[in-house]
């Protein structure tokens, strides 16, 4: 938790496979690290492992298509990112293949049992609830990611670009403020029954 008692995500483990320059590396490890820098030359990959990670969790990259992140010549791709959020270890993986017309897109959401000391299944019925599932114990959306914690390359000006409400939404997500309106309803239904 940071200063404020807010939850934040920690980074434990990207592994990857096909995705854009990345054939099969060995998997990154970050558990244990306190402070990481990815430092390399212009088009060495460090953009890409943290597209690789938004990927894996929302489903979303620089690029328009998935298909355009899988690596030059394969059909394939899949990313396994672990984190820690609020005490609970998770993993998610996300596979992609390419298809001639169509590609499929398949997304699993594990929870760590330590009682049983295996993964558990905790998907929701669609990849699309199974994104908002992550969304909601992450406490953050792609879009409020990447608008103030990750600027990516060539959208550094994104958030100032925004209109006035969507930078007031974003700001409101990243403060938590609508855990504070659900507390000013409370006190306010809580005086209404003391009146």
């Amino acid at each position: 938790r940071d200063e404020r008692g807010k939850s934040i995500i920690i980074p434990i483990r990207p592994e990857l496979k096909n995705f854009l320059p990345y054939r099969v590396p060995d998997p990154l490890r970050f558990d244990g690290i306190a402070l990481a820098c990815l430092t390399g030359p212009n088009g060495a990959g460090k953009s890409s492992v943290l597209d690789a990670i938004t990927w894996a969790l929302w489903g979303s990259a620089r690029a328009k298509r998935d298909d355009d992140l899988i690596h030059q010549g394969q059909t394939e791709m899949q990313v396994q990112f672990d984190f820690e959020q609020d005490s609970v270890l998770y993993r998610v993986i996300r596979k992609r293949i390419k298809r001639a017309k169509t590609g499929q897109t398949e997304l699993t959401l594990l929870a760590w049992d330590p009682s049983a000391e295996r993964w558990t299944l905790i998907n929701e019925p669609s990849i699309r609830d199974t994104e908002k599932r992550i969304s909601s114990i992450l406490h953050l959306t792609y879009e409020t990611f990447v608008h103030s914690a990750f600027l990516q390359q060539g959208r550094a000006d994104s958030f100032t670009t925004q209109t006035p409400a969507d930078r007031k939404r974003i700001l409101s997500e990243i403060l938590g403020l609508s855990e504070w309106m659900s507390y000013e309803e409370k006190v306010k239904d809580r005086l209404r029954k003391v009146e």
